[in-house]
């Protein structure tokens, strides 16, 4: 993310409002890629945050084969760097999202957070686009 105070600010604005008052999701735009950020309150009142970020849209002709992939990917996070990488939509919108406790959150943690997050959305996009085009990479 550009490290200038209007981003910093722009978290720092974030983190100062509850789960009810955010709006359901925030969008920055983070060295030219859209991500998201949403306050959630569980059932026992913890205040956490989720950032996420899209990756791309699954492959239908190959989506078995990424689905797998995917999933052992998640796996105790082996291959996401902490991370948690989902599905929605349609056409099974990969998503990757990480999130931490509102309490431990502040503008520079959100914005490594960020700015990790688009790094490796970059890289899985460039998974999903390799694996389109040569599907033999998803055999064992």
């Amino acid at each position: 993310m550009d490290q200038s105070e209007h981003h910093a600010d722009e978290l720092a604005r974030f983190l100062a409002l509850g789960a009810t008052e955010a709006p359901r999701l925030q969008e920055y735009i983070v060295d030219g890629c859209a991500a998201g950020l949403a306050r959630l309150q569980t059932a026992e009142g913890e205040d956490w945050i989720v950032a996420c970020i899209d990756v791309g849209p699954v492959p239908a002709e190959h989506a078995t084969g990424i689905h797998r992939l995917l999933l052992k990917a998640n796996n105790l996070w082996s291959g996401t760097r902490g991370n948690t990488l989902g599905l929605y939509g349609d056409d099974d919108t990969v998503v990757l999202s990480q999130s931490m406790r509102a309490a431990e959150a502040s503008p520079h943690k959100l914005e490594k957070v960020l700015d990790d997050l688009v790094a490796d959305a970059r890289d899985w996009r460039t998974w999903l686009q390799r694996l389109a085009d040569e599907p033999s990479l998803l055999l064992d």
